[in-house]
């Protein structure tokens, strides 16, 4: 059964007020910038210098440019003002372009059929006693980016758009390039539309509040996506989900992130240089003022390569040592240690659950969680593609994997349980740490077999027809796949190397025939067999008929 996600907990709606992009002109307040000054066509804004201060609550339409100086937001902190951005140019050498001081809430429309340029210098004058501020855009109030003009935001100190509570957006056109992080709401992201093409040092999308279970999470409803990150992607504390939309993260260090995720919409290509999808329990330490820290460790998490080098990183210490009498009976292993050892970079070294009371190394936060329930999902990892410190549940969706070459990541890794009841999953990977699903309503298989990068891994029924397929992005030696095709017991031909018609540009096709290729059996199941369980061997071993090279006494041939 799929874990209930909870959405009366989590606010995932949108005000009308969110939505609604209009405004009226003719009774708005218009504020021109000019080079170094401004001037005020109405009430409740003021200029001081280069410094244009709204003040009291209203609609406010700014357009011109200001080459060193920047647009304050100070009200009643009852009080909810509306910016338009009307082919406005803003540049602060020393702080945010735009800063919402106080407000209750600030709307920031982009208008129609224009661009806005908001830039900011490499370092900033904070305010007494405090990081803050830290964003070209930061708010300290809820924080709503509607309308459908263009955006472009520059951070060359750290983050571009940061609101401290709400961070919310319905539509717009936004180009991001930040030192840090792209987009980050504290409290939460909301995304329902826009089209967004993000470059960060840090994390495309985050929100981190670390005091409450209901905040610090991240919500995509549609909209389009190209990131290019340093760190993660999107990076949710408590909650990422993931309803509709376009994602395609052409580079990251980890592309989704949180303790728990949920996959029910949309279409995500991500490459990742560690993992792709990763469910890991919500870090409540850290404040604002760690964010660098957090930044940094995770950017030397991402050069380390302890496969190369041996070593551990500084300050990091092995896990202890196992005789033989520790081991657990009946050749079980810990199959998720691999998983937990990836998320050293939150914690300095072992994660927080992986040593009980008295020593002895427990593995498995029944918190974590990734559930694919709907979508189209393509990973490429060069580490665990999908890894979840707790469990995975697969019920519906296509779900296609391609894991690292190393030997101590997987295409599949968890810790406590996987099950599938519903989709398509095919995954291709590494052999070391390679695990199976542990059970599900729906048969799947796991099957050591070798190919290359571009070579075709098919899966085709008694009659020919192709049920699931793949293109290989890199060397592999073992697929796991389930289909709704499949039935109990059912024999298949899993077909590596071949042509299959019909298939997109990831190689996927449901439907179709494969010819040509290297061909094996594989047998359909709802128990496991073969594989790495989460805390064990799922059946003892690699069956009879699985567990040799798909490369040794095929059968050849083609399938018509």
């Amino acid at each position: 059964m799929a874990a209930a996600f909870d959405v009366a907990a989590l606010d995932l709606e949108y005000s009308n007020r969110d939505k609604d992009a209009s405004y009226d002109d003719a009774s708005a307040t218009h504020i021109v910038l000019s080079g170094a000054t401004a001037t005020v066509d109405g009430d409740g804004a003021s200029v001081e210098g280069s410094t244009v201060t709204i003040s009291a609550e209203g609609t406010y339409v700014v357009s011109g440019s200001l080459d060193d100086g920047r647009l304050v937001v100070e009200v009643a902190d009852t009080d909810k003002v509306q910016v338009v951005l009307n082919g406005a140019s803003i540049h602060n050498e020393d702080g945010p372009a735009f800063y919402v001081r106080q407000a209750d809430k600030c709307f920031v429309t982009l208008a129609d059929g224009t661009t806005n340029t908001l830039t900011d210098g490499t370092d900033y004058v904070l305010e007494d006693g405090s990081d803050e501020p830290y964003a070209t855009l930061f708010s300290r109030a809820d924080l709503t980016l509607n309308g459908s003009g263009t955006l472009t935001v520059t951070s060359s100190y750290r983050h571009a758009v940061c609101s401290k509570d709400d961070l919310v957006i319905t539509g717009g056109t936004y180009v991001v390039d930040a030192v840090e992080d792209a987009l980050r709401g504290r409290d939460c992201v909301k995304i329902a539309d826009g089209d967004f093409t993000l470059t960060a040092g840090g994390d495309g999308i985050k929100s981190n509040k670390d005091t409450k279970a209901t905040k610090g999470f991240v919500s995509i409803d549609g909209g389009t996506f190209t990131i290019q990150a340093g760190d993660d992607a999107f990076h949710a504390e408590t909650k990422l989900v993931i309803d509709g939309g376009t994602v395609d993260v052409t580079s990251c260090y980890e592309g989704y992130e949180a303790e728990k995720i949920y996959v029910n919409g949309g279409e995500t290509h991500i490459v990742a240089s560690d993992d792709a999808v990763n469910a890991a329990a919500a870090d409540l330490s850290g404040d604002e003022a760690d964010a660098t820290a957090t930044t940094t460790d995770a950017r030397a998490a991402e050069s380390f390569d302890p496969a190369a080098t041996g070593e551990m990183p500084d300050g990091a210490e092995p896990p202890p040592a196992m005789d033989a009498g520790a081991m657990p009976q009946d050749g079980a292993m810990l199959g998720g240690m691999g998983g937990a050892m990836g998320e050293r970079e939150q914690n300095g070294g072992m994660p927080d659950n992986a040593f009980a009371e008295g020593g002895a190394p427990t593995m498995g936060d029944e918190n974590c969680l990734i559930q694919v329930n709907g979508g189209y999902t393509v990973l490429d990892a060069a580490g665990d593609a999908v890894d979840s410190n707790g469990s995975v549940e697969v019920t519906g969706g296509v779900l296609l994997v391609n894991g690292p070459m190393s030997g101590g990541d997987g295409a599949f890794d968890y810790d406590l349980t996987a099950t599938v009841t519903g989709g398509t999953a095919l995954m291709v990977g590494s052999t070391g740490m390679a695990q199976n699903f542990t059970s599900g309503e729906q048969p799947f298989a796991f099957i050591t077999a070798s190919g290359n990068a571009g070579d075709s891994v098919a899966v085709a029924n008694a009659d020919g027809t192709v049920v699931a397929s793949l293109m290989a992005a890199k060397q592999f030696g073992m697929v796991l796949v389930s289909s709704p095709a499949f039935e109990e017991g059912g024999s298949y031909s899993l077909v590596i190397g071949g042509q299959v018609s019909g298939a997109n540009a990831d190689g996927y096709a449901d439907v179709g025939t494969v010819s040509g290729g290297t061909t094996a059996e594989i047998t359909a199941s709802t128990t496991a067999s073969g594989g790495m369980g989460g805390l064990g061997m799922g059946g003892g071993g690699m069956p009879a008929g699985q567990g040799g090279d798909i490369q040794r006494g095929m059968r050849g041939g083609a399938l018509q």
